[in-house]
């Protein structure tokens, strides 16, 4: 007969000895001995395969709760390498902010996994749909994807979706000069909007020889919330009741997790909750070292503005690792569906603490009184408490208005080889049923069966703007791009497959506040900022105003470039650019 001792990694079979057996009784010396040396080797290995990178950290490795913590030690100092995945995609029941709701599951959580990579390794997802009659199909936010358009996974631009059943195997290498704070999600449908999305972060290799310390890394992902599902949300959206108004939001969540009030709810709408007290830290920080927030607005409607009690925050990224010359404040706001910052908190706090999330309800068309557009979430602290550091504080701080170090822009030409005009705006038109649809260049975008890359030009419907940008290998074209907001409300808009530089911006408080560089000499608000332009990959484009993005077209393919708002793209405001 035996007994079971377990161990932290492994479990030990040791004989147990009875009156009649024959078996020695072991010595408890030579079994703590045995002991400590298998666990001393299995977790030995455990800590080198992490260290060496041969398999990825993911959130649930780091998160308790609600906390994302990262792992940046085990992939600056490794050699890329092959990072392969396999996810199962299904729906299920949850409470993230103790209302009862649908959501999309990878591998049975939501959010997402988590992918941590370096720059130069390649990725192999293989995604398996096993929803009930809804395709699907993953966007890697941010990442140029250069060489693999047809991974891209923009439906209808370079991907068909995956049908039910079915699977699929993303393939693609990141850049080695490619690093920040990505994401990835659902480009069908309105998925993204009920949870179909998760966070990539690329660490930046280390140099050889280096002793730098590195900080705590801490994801964040934030997102406004919708009781009902996101298909119901839109419904409201293009029903004429609905008067062109977006769906306002219900609720916060952070990281997947929130603590919905309620008693909040309005009696038209009647919710099945139940209260969330006491709930997990979502963030930890460390105070015997620097913390670092990845924050992601993975929302589909509305800005978010972040505050810690006792500390101040300082911008140090922006999108894909972009850094930017910011000042410490203490609250930073607003950061945009799709859009991403990098922030060190400073100091470390004394105490327990709280992270202060705030909607940006000044695009909101209607109160919904269902919402409180304020929400706390536990900070915790712990180490040896430190003196606070005195530094530069503001009281908030404009992420819109951020700048870029001016060595960044030095490839910049001071003229672009290309310049195309857009305007952007919402119409309720007769001959659309008076329901609103998105707009650029009076098309409003819709998917055809087959996606543009595998279709011959001639065959590309009316439904599809794709201006054409000539491709050369060794001297690319500079492309500006005056995209007008013609609407009273800002866009977040993406560029899929490029960064660009954010020359120019201006809202007009009186007019419609365009810009067209055939027929204007100088752009309103001002000339072109050469100094130190922003370089993102998506931009608030103001309300009736515009903004100047200039990127190089060095990278072949067909490029989408859409609002990050979930209602507006699913209307059609979104177009693409071939360069070839």
């Amino acid at each position: 007969m035996s007994r079971k001792r377990s161990g932290n990694a492994s479990e030990i079979l040791l004989p147990e000895a009875t009156p009649n057996s024959t078996t020695p009784r072991p010595r408890t010396k030579r079994n703590i001995l045995i002991f400590a040396i298998i666990s001393f080797l299995t977790i030995g290995s455990i800590l080198l395969a992490h260290t060496q990178g041969h398999e990825p950290y993911t959130a649930e490795d780091g998160a308790r709760g609600g906390r994302y913590l990262l792992h940046p030690e085990a992939h600056v100092d490794r050699q890329a390498t092959t990072i392969t995945l396999g996810w199962t995609v299904t729906s299920g029941l949850r409470r993230p902010d103790g209302v009862l709701k649908h959501v999309y599951l990878i591998n049975g959580v939501f959010p997402g996994p988590t992918i941590e990579a370096r720059s130069g390794d390649r990725v192999v997802v293989k995604v398996k749909n096993e929803l009930v009659d809804e395709e699907l199909s993953l966007h890697w936010h941010g990442l140029s994807m250069r060489g693999w358009n047809d991974q891209d996974g923009a439906v209808g631009i370079t991907s068909s979706p995956i049908t039910a059943g079915d699977s699929f195997t993303y393939d693609f290498r990141i850049e080695d000069t490619q690093h920040g704070t990505f994401w990835y999600h659902a480009h069908s449908a309105v998925q993204r909007a009920d949870g179909l999305f998760g966070g990539l972060v690329v660490h930046k290799p280390r140099s050889r020889g280096s002793s730098r310390s590195l900080p705590a890394e801490h994801l964040v992902i934030v997102q406004d919330w919708y009781h009902r599902t996101a298909g119901e949300a839109l419904e409201f959206y293009t029903h004429l009741g609905g008067f062109g108004n977006e769906p306002v939001p219900d609720s916060i969540l952070v990281n997947g997790r929130g603590a919905y009030n309620c008693s909040d709810a309005v009696p038209a709408r009647p919710l099945d909750c139940e209260p969330i007290d006491d709930r997990d830290a979502t963030i930890e920080l460390d105070r015997n070292r620097e913390n670092v927030l990845r924050v992601i607005n993975a929302g589909a409607y509305a800005g978010i503005g972040l505050s810690i009690e006792n500390v101040v925050l300082k911008p140090l990224a922006v999108d894909g690792g972009h850094a930017v010359v910011g000042t410490a404040a203490s609250r930073v706001k607003f950061l945009h569906p799709g859009e991403r910052v990098n922030v060190l908190v400073e100091p470390t706090i004394i105490g327990d603490s709280h992270l202060e999330v705030t909607l940006d309800s000044s695009t909101f068309n209607y109160p919904n009184p269902a919402l409180t557009p304020v929400h706390h979430f536990p900070v915790l602290a712990y180490g040896k408490p430190k003196q606070r550091r005195a530094g530069i504080q503001k009281e908030e701080m404009n992420l819109q208005a951020l700048t870029s170090s001016p060595a960044s822009s030095n490839i910049l030409p001071s003229q672009a080889d290309m310049t195309f005009v857009l305007y952007s705006i919402t119409q309720k038109l007769a001959r659309l049923d008076n329901v609103p649809h998105g707009f650029i260049n009076n098309t409003s975008w819709r998917p055809q069966l087959s996606p543009l890359i595998t279709m011959d030009r001639a065959l590309w419907d009316k439904h599809q703007f794709v201006p054409h940008i000539p491709y050369n290998e060794s001297s690319p074209k500079w492309v500006d791009l005056v995209l007008n907001n013609l609407d009273e409300e800002s866009h977040p808009f993406h560029l899929h497959g490029n960064d660009f530089y954010v020359l120019s911006k201006y809202s007009s408080s009186w007019n419609w506040g365009s810009y067209n560089p055939y027929e204007q000499d100088q752009p309103p608000g001002g000339s072109y900022d050469f100094e130190s332009p922003l370089k993102k990959d998506t931009v608030l484009v103001p309300r009736r105003g515009y903004a100047v993005l200039r990127f190089r077209a060095d990278n072949p393919g067909i490029w989408m470039l859409h609002c990050h708002v979930m209602w507006h793209l699913a209307t059609g405001m979104a177009m693409a650019f071939e360069v070839s």
